[in-house]
């Protein structure tokens, strides 16, 4: 197991150690929970769903810009 040394605010250090005691474990543990999760999650594959959805939009689509000649057409 290796070790890491992570800077952050006193007031992040703080609600880190009170939630995670909060939750019967170790700041520590909690990171190292947080860690595993985060990769686990990431090692899955994309629901089919999803794939499925994207590219419903076309690149083409000047999606910002309708967006917003919407609002106007809508506020004006």
């Amino acid at each position: 197991m290796s070790t890491l040394t992570i800077p952050m605010p006193d007031e992040d250090l703080a609600f880190l150690r009170a939630y995670s005691a909060a939750q019967g474990i170790s700041a520590e543990a909690m990171l190292a929970q947080q860690a595993r999760n985060l990769r686990e999650r990431l090692q899955r594959p994309v629901h089919p769903d999803v794939t499925a959805a994207s590219g419903v939009i076309s690149p083409d689509v000047a999606g910002e810009e309708a967006h917003r000649a919407y609002l106007e057409k809508k506020h004006s």
